[in-house]
């Protein structure tokens, strides 16, 4: 197999989809061990430092396993954000309880960081040519 010919393959999804989800879930742990400090800060700032979160778990997420891609870039980073959703669906239950707005949150962020992480990582690979 030559190197125009690498994909993800569904283990490198998987492994984004876990990692993506890490953010969420590490967040989400700080979150309620240092639910005092955190009550003291307005929720709008709470709630703008946790879009960041998600997005940078989506980004990082997407550019590592786009670097694997030899080619669409996005369509791939697009495919991680889908399966790092869906895998957020099934595991954050298990930490918090989920709500409408968060899961629609989880989901732009990661559309969003799905994006920009194959804009990075094909940035990268021209910069590199």
């Amino acid at each position: 197999m030559s190197a125009k010919d690498v994909k993800p393959t569904l283990t490198d999804y998987l492994a984004g989809a876990i990692l993506a989800n890490g953010f969420v879930w590490l967040w989400t742990l700080i979150l309620y061990q240092f639910s005092d400090f955190f009550i003291g800060l307005p929720a709008t700032f709470v709630a703008d430092f946790s879009l960041i979160i998600y997005l940078s778990g989506g980004t990082l997420a997407s550019y590592l396993v786009c670097r694997r891609s030899a080619s669409r870039s996005v369509v791939t980073g697009l495919k991680l954000s889908v399966a790092a959703w869906l895998f957020s669906l099934v595991m954050a239950p298990s930490i918090v309880d989920l709500s409408a707005g968060l899961v629609l949150s989880l989901l732009m962020c990661f559309l969003a960081g799905g994006v920009v992480g194959s804009y990075l990582a094909l940035r990268r690979k021209l910069s590199q040519s």
